[in-house]
């Protein structure tokens, strides 16, 4: 019993001191809670009032400028209670919208910006800290490395920069206001542009660490930042520095107002015109007015010249936007609108409608270029038949010499067999049998190369080996006539790229018309073709003379389709010439010999060319 009163004792000593001690931390958490919350005053006595400020250089440099400036206006109006608000570009707009701040203080620039969009009244101008207390106090300033080899404006063309953002006034805004006033283009000056965003401090350090050429910061940035210990000045300097008298800092284009208090529509005017009165009785000595870098505050200034930078720079509100003219003057001149829409679309149908027909008779032309190629082959096959037709007596010669040969061949061998001789003594027979055999082979191979249809087919060729070919084919039919063939050759031979069956077909078409022209002077005691072959560097010249009775119409004439001299001729010889050679990118021309006789003259390239040409 007395053990179990004893454990009973000690339970409620330890439930005791734990409840002290549960009690103990409350009391210690509400009085913390309630140390941290302002301090409890009626309502009927004070007013909160919020000040946003734009915090171009972090919160901590925010707080630290203005909260003496808040701290004033709280001594002066006791009656309301103000806090400071730090913000950025986008909160700033955010806090006007949503009407959450009764005041904002921001720089001339996002003040201007802001008062087109939302109703905001300017209370005061901040002054600026040097002597005469100008309104006239930011601006921007071009610094670059104190080592680097920029000198002046010129030198930072295609520079690498940063800046806090393409909208930030004192900066790129302004800066970009001074070029367009030297004829240069903003957006085409420099290399590149890097914005850093806030806080603006990151673009000294950024320019520090060899990352840029030059930074584009709002003026005093750098004053302010040596004396703070935060950069060293000497490792910097200020291009086109062109800072009034008496003014503390660098600076690189002209300036423009300072920062603006302004009352937004969820203060009434009893809280503003206090405020006013407060901000423009701040001494200029006083720990606020140092503290904002200021000699106080004045009345608002007009903020005229911010008007006209926006207006430079074609980025002003009101100034309406190419297309919204163009729909303003539209709805003024609707006649005109309707008729140049209706021209248009004319314009439009009938563009479509020409280009159709262009694909369309383009597409025809093609096919009617394809099919007069057709024909053309189809002509020069049906010209080599008639050629072979015109040569029957001469092949019939050609043919019956060699079988005539071989009939005598196999008639002495059979009596020499009949006679009983040896097999030894009838070889020489048989190579002899063999040789016409093979004479004849090669006439009907030559006949079905120039009666058989093919397409253009090129290859190195020997053309003396080929114009001896062909004057084996005519062989029978020159003899005959009693025309004599001359054949020359000057220079060094060597292959030339062409179509064997084509170029045969010219020499027999050239060779026959000179057979007949001959024939038709009998004033010319001996009738000669001469054949010469020159080759040059770049090409090779065939010259077909003949001492006959010359050219009778133009030669434009002769070698047109469908023109002849002779009683039951087409006319499509000397056309199928030239249109061979064309095709082997060569020339072929005519030209008559004094005192009588004609002369053909071919020239064809060496070289084979590219796969188009030879397909052309």
């Amino acid at each position: 019993m007395k053990r179990f009163m004893t454990q009973l004792t000690q339970t409620r000593w330890w439930s005791l001191h734990l409840l002290l001690i549960t009690f103990g931390v409350s009391i210690f958490s509400v009085a913390r809670a309630e140390s941290s919350q302002p301090p409890f005053q009626p309502r009927s006595q004070t007013q909160s009032i919020q000040v946003a400020v734009l915090a171009t250089r972090g919160n901590p440099q925010t707080i630290q400028r203005w909260q003496p400036t808040i701290d004033w206006l709280n001594q002066q109006l006791p009656q309301y209670q103000f806090y400071l608000r730090p913000r950025n570009l986008e909160q700033m707009e955010e806090v006007i919208k949503n009407n959450s701040a009764e005041f904002v203080l921001t720089n001339p620039g996002q003040s201007v910006k802001l008062g087109w969009q939302y109703p905001l009244s300017w209370i005061a101008t901040l002054k600026s800290p040097w002597p005469n207390g100008t309104n006239q106090a930011l601006g921007s300033a071009l610094v670059v490395r104190n080592n680097s080899s920029f000198i002046d404006l010129e030198d930072l063309q295609n520079s690498h920069a940063v800046a806090v953002s393409p909208d930030a006034f004192g900066g790129f805004l302004t800066l970009s206001r001074y070029l367009k006033s030297q004829q240069q283009d903003p957006s085409r000056f420099f290399k590149k542009i890097d914005y850093l965003g806030f806080p603006i401090d990151a673009m000294l350090y950024h320019l520090r660490d060899h990352q840029s050429d030059v930074a584009i910061t709002p003026a005093c940035l750098l004053e302010n930042m040596d004396k703070e210990g935060l950069i060293d000045k000497s490792q910097f300097r200020v291009i086109n520095n062109s800072a009034p008298q008496d003014f503390p800092c660098a600076v690189s284009t002209p300036l423009y107002p300072n920062w603006s208090f302004a009352k937004t529509s969820k203060a009434n005017e009893v809280v503003a015109t206090a405020t006013a009165q407060a901000l423009l009785n701040l001494p200029k000595d006083s720990l606020a007015a140092v503290a904002a870098k200021s000699q106080g505050w004045s009345s608002p200034i007009s903020s005229l010249s911010v008007v006209k930078m926006y207006r430079d720079l074609n980025i002003h509100p009101q100034q309406t936007p190419w297309w919204q003219q163009a729909l303003i003057w539209l709805k003024q001149h609707q006649q005109w609108a309707w008729g140049a829409a209706i021209l248009f679309i004319a314009l439009n149908i009938y563009h479509f409608w020409l280009e159709f027909r262009f694909n369309r008779n383009q597409k025809l032309l093609n096919k009617a270029q394809l099919d007069l190629k057709q024909k053309s082959q189809m002509l020069e096959h049906a010209q080599r038949v008639a050629i072979v037709g015109g040569l029957g007596t001469n092949l019939a010669h050609e043919i019956n010499q060699p079988l005539s040969a071989i009939r005598n061949y196999s008639q002495g061998a059979k009596l020499r067999i009949e006679k009983g001789a040896d097999a030894a003594s009838l070889a020489p027979i048989m190579d002899k049998i063999e040789q016409q055999i093979v004479r004849v082979d090669a006439i009907v191979q030559r006949l079905r190369t120039l009666i058989t249809k093919r397409t253009l087919a090129k290859q190195n060729l020997n053309i003396n080996a080929l114009i001896d070919d062909t004057l084996a084919l005519l062989d029978h039919d020159l003899a005959d006539k009693n025309i004599q063939i001359k054949v020359l050759s000057n220079g060094h031979p060597r292959e030339i790229y062409a179509d064997a069956v084509g170029l045969q077909q010219v020499f027999v078409n050239i060779i026959n018309n000179a057979t007949d022209s001959c024939l038709n002077y009998p004033q010319e005691p001996s009738n000669l073709i001469q054949i010469v072959t020159h080759y040059t560097d770049h090409q090779l010249d065939i010259y077909l003379r003949d001492n006959g009775a010359g050219l009778a119409h133009p030669i434009s004439e002769l070698q047109s389709a469908f023109v002849s001299t002779k009683e039951k001729g087409l006319g499509l010889g000397l056309s199928i010439c030239h249109d061979i050679i064309e095709h082997h990118h060569g020339h072929f021309t005519l030209s008559p010999i004094e005192p009588h006789g004609c002369e053909a003259h071919i020239q064809l390239p060496y070289l084979p060319l590219s796969a188009n040409q030879q397909n052309s």
